[in-house]
């Protein structure tokens, strides 16, 4: 059955809130971790150990997604709503494994909503898919204000209860008015690209790079609130702001970078000045010590962040666009927020964790000089990157 434009364009508008509602599931835990601390007594390799089943039940979820797309997104959503639902009920044990799953759904809806618009819109692709990352990014922005009333109430079963009802109703839209889109052939130009082999050893410094933005960008988000939770005498109140300003700031910088400014700056440009960026704020992040130099350092690591994977993306699409990189880069989304937890544990203090984020980004300028061949030069830039 085919859609009319009339019917794609609440389609595209239903799914594009339910892509931010996903942005907000994917920050949540971060926003909780405070709380879960002090109600289950974790400790901070314990809470990092629940952002890592998380993040990595994510990249498994897009890794599920198949060629029905409708079927793979109304299988992610209804995975969050049972998940969401799970965790109402469910003690400190039990919810390691429900994160798991949490993650996995987000995974799935997410990548399966991409696929679908990238069906339906084969001739503004690249448009379309922009406008639908500004819609999670803004949900990941506008999460952890929206969870705050939740985190004043006893308990959080129903912050967890109105998730499992939101899923539900994308669950029902999905079911009965989602038709799958046919699919459209890979352009010659693809399939010849895909062809030719290329050495693992020249994508090897770019795919570190692509595993240390996506690993610093969930670490960040997964315990800004925490660290600004110990500094801030208002409590997690005052606490939830920082991670909002984290991903107002990438909002902003994508949003920059997503015009002319790219072709003005310069891919290889940008890369090493965004790359010294996310240190510099990482390195203010460690030597914050009052709630506003936390917020100031967030916002500041936010900006710098922001383009940053889509940036090295770009590096190695240019060189292969096998659908496995995308999955590579998801192992640092699991890796570095449970290395920081396992770091605080052992030094005794978040800021030290901090070391494992901190430690990526100053590899990531180490390998911006030698993962740049001559071809990726400023001499290549003067048209931006689609």
């Amino acid at each position: 059955m085919e859609f009319s434009p009339g019917r794609w364009t609440v389609s595209d508008l239903l799914l594009g809130t339910g892509f931010g509602l996903t942005g907000s599931g994917t920050v949540m835990l971060g926003v909780l971790l405070p709380a879960l601390s002090q109600k289950w007594g974790m400790r901070d390799d314990a809470a990092g150990f629940l952002l890592f089943l998380q993040f990595l039940g994510s990249s498994l979820g897009a890794l599920a997604v198949g060629a029905r797309r409708v079927r793979s997104l109304t299988a992610g959503y209804a995975l969050l709503a049972v998940s969401a639902c799970a965790l109402a009920f469910a003690g400190m044990h039990l919810s390691f494994g429900i994160f798991l799953f949490f993650g996995l759904g987000l995974g799935m809806a997410m990548t399966s909503t991409s696929l679908l618009f990238s069906d339906r819109y084969p001739d503004e692709r690249a448009v379309r898919l922009e406008r639908l990352n500004f819609a999670w990014a803004a949900g990941a922005s506008a999460g952890p204000v929206l969870f705050l009333p939740f985190l004043r109430l006893p308990g959080l079963d129903p912050l967890f209860l109105t998730l499992t009802g939101l899923c539900l109703l994308l669950v029902l839209w999905v079911v009965l008015r989602e038709r799958e889109e046919p699919s459209h052939a890979q352009s010659a130009l693809d399939a010849s690209r895909e062809q030719r082999p290329v050495p693992l050893a020249s994508l090897l410094p770019l795919l570190l790079m692509a595993i240390g933005s996506v690993g610093i960008e969930a670490s960040l988000s997964g315990w800004l609130t925490t660290y600004s939770h110990r500094a801030d005498s208002e409590g997690v109140g005052g606490a939830v702001f920082a991670p909002s300003l984290f991903w107002f700031g990438i909002v902003v910088s994508r949003l920059a970078f997503s015009t002319r400014l790219l072709a003005i700056v310069g891919r290889h440009r940008l890369l090493r000045a965004i790359l010294w960026g996310v240190a510099a704020s990482l390195a203010l992040l460690v030597a914050a010590h009052h709630p506003a130099a936390i917020r100031v350092a967030a916002v500041l690591a936010g900006l710098s962040i922001g383009p940053l994977y889509p940036l090295v993306l770009s590096f190695i699409l240019k060189r292969s666009s096998r659908g496995w990189i995308f999955a590579v880069a998801g192992i640092g989304s699991a890796l570095l927020p449970w290395l920081t937890g396992v770091f605080s544990a052992q030094f005794g203090s978040l800021r030290h964790g901090l070391i494992a984020p901190g430690a990526a980004a100053v590899l990531m300028v180490l390998l911006s000089f030698i993962g740049l061949r001559p071809a990726d030069l400023p001499l290549q830039e003067s048209a931006p990157h689609p």
